[in-house]
Formats: C-alpha cells, structure tokens, sequence
C-alpha cells in the first residue's frame, strides 16, 4: 500500500472520528436506537438541532430537525428522536422550555399514561412555557412599585435631614414620660396595689351576683318557653268569635229584637212602669220595716187601723 493511500485512510478515519466526536458532544448517540416523535409550536424562541429532551432532568433524546410548515400558518414542526425503550403515553406533552439562565432551550416531556401508549412517528401534545422573558415582563410591576417606594423613602429622608435636634428632642421627652410614669408608680406603689385588690373583690361579687341572676334569666326562659307552647292563634280566633257574638247581640238590642233588654232600652213606657214598680216596692218594704205589727200579728191589722196607726206616726 502507497504512502498517498495510507495518508488518504488516515484522513477519512480522522474525519469519521471528527464527526462522531462532535455529534457525541451535541448528544447524538448512532449506536443506540431511538423513536421519532414529533411536536408543532407556534414559536421555537431559539430552539435548535440536538437540544435535549428531558424527562424528569434526565436526557433521554435529542432534537434532530426543525422545518417550517407553510401550508399551516407557518408554524414549527419539531423531530424528536427519544430513547426506544421509553414508553409515551396517550396524555404526554412536549414543552418548550428554557434548560439554563443563559438561554439555551429543551423540551420537557411529560409522560402520560404509559397503559394507553402511543405509536412511533405519531404527533405528541406541545406547549411553550414562559421564559425569561416573560418573567421580566411580570416584573415589571413590581420594579415600578419598588421605585415609587424607593422615591418616597428618599423624600422621607430627605425631609429628615436637619432634623436630628427635633428628633433628639422629643426622644428626650419622650424619655422624660417613661421616667416620671415610672416614679408615679413606684410613689403610688400602695395604692395601685389596694385598687387592684378591690377590683378583684369586685370581680368575684360580680360573679356571684351573676350565678343569683342563672335561676331568674332560667326562670324567664322557661316562661318563654311556655308562651311558645301556647296557641295564641287559635285563642285569638276565640276571642274573635266572642267578639262576633257580642257584636250581634247588640245589633239585635239595637233593631229590637233583643226581647226584654231591647224594650227596656227602645221602650220608655216599660221602663217607667218598671221604675213606678221598683218604687212602690221600695215603699212596701220600708213600711215593713217600720211597722212589722201590720203584716206580722197573727192576723194581721185591719186597713182602717193601720191608717190610725199611720196618722199618729204623721202628728208625731
């Protein structure tokens, strides 16, 4: 063999070795078999060949081409070629996500059920999750808010700057309460310690006069009690009804056809014979009174007799 073939063998092998080597670091292992999948994204955001798959942290396959679909508002088709031996689930889902602070991108994949797997070649689930980007976007707020206080803080202080004597000041007067409070108690010492002593006193009298109040307070919860049990509608409908009667009684006292009691209030001759009677009747009685020999001797007193007696009692 020629010194120019065994530099040309030397060269191709160099050139095999240098293009495995440099797929090896990129991720891509020509020795171990690997499924195609595949995912459509509105927007890659810097997705390129052989960036990872992830399951869980772990790389368990790698990007091998990307290619736009014009004929479907151009979006991003995505191949993935993933471990064989990997089951994907029904429900799984490729996400686009950011794989360092830099900015290097990877797809999460999550598996779904692995009981309901899906085939080789078919389209799994995509999303793109929120990158840095749009971390800063929902910051924004928040370092807007952070300087408007940050500006107040300064306007605060700045509004303090010369004011160290006030600010001293009034720390000594405030000191010089906390000073005299103190010498107040201790000077009142007794006192406070007797008020204290009555306001237990008064407690307990308090709770005692309270456990006097428990039969009252029980007593009146039973009386409420019983007043519910009591039917106050059908009482009421009672009353009513008496009510109507009484109405009716006197409606007929009134047209007269309440019999005795209606001629005594209709009729004025009835009620003056009745008057002359109970008169007469009171005069009888006096005179019974007065005279007892005229109606109680055995026989009693003739007429013309009891006018003798009742002339005398007139001259006398």
């Amino acid at each position: 063999m020629s010194k120019e073939v065994k530099v040309g063998l030397i060269g191709v092998i160099g050139l095999v070795f240098f293009y495995l080597g440099s797929n090896f670091l990129k991720g891509i292992d020509f020795f171990s078999p690997v499924s195609r999948y595949y995912a459509v994204y509105e927007n890659v955001d810097g997705l390129i060949v052989a960036n990872p798959i992830i399951v869980n942290g772990y790389s368990v396959g790698r990007v091998s081409d990307i290619r736009i679909l014009q004929n479907r508002d151009n979006k991003i088709l995505v191949s993935m070629d993933i471990d064989k031996d990997l089951i994907i689930g029904i429900n799984s889902k490729a996400t686009l996500s950011s794989n360092d602070f830099l900015g290097s991108k990877a797809i999460v994949l999550s598996i779904g059920d692995i009981n309901s797997p899906i085939n080789e070649g078919d389209t799994i689930m995509s999303e793109i999750a929120g990158g840095l980007s749009e971390l800063l976007e929902k910051a924004t707020p928040i370092t807007d808010n952070l300087g408007v206080t940050i500006s107040r803080l300064n306007d605060i202080l700045a509004s303090l700057r010369g004011s160290g004597d006030m600010i001293t000041t009034t720390l000594d007067n405030l000191n010089n309460v906390l000073t005299n409070t103190n010498d107040l108690i201790d000077n009142n010492e007794e006192t406070i310690t007797t008020t204290l002593e009555n306001l237990n006193s008064l407690t307990d009298d308090l709770s005692k006069k309270l456990s006097d109040i428990d039969p009252i307070i029980k007593g009146a919860n039973d009386m409420i009690s019983n007043l519910n049990m009591v039917d106050f509608e059908n009482t009421f409908n009672q009353i009513d009804i008496l009510l109507t009667s009484m109405n009716g009684v006197f409606d007929d006292i009134e047209s007269g056809e309440g019999g005795t009691l209606s001629l005594l209030l209709s009729d004025d001759s009835l009620y003056n014979n009745l008057n002359k009677t109970a008169f007469d009747l009171d005069k009888l009685l006096q005179h019974i009174n007065e005279n007892p020999k005229h109606f109680f001797a055995p026989l009693g007193k003739s007429r013309k007799k009891i006018e003798r007696d009742l002339r005398k009692q007139g001259k006398e």
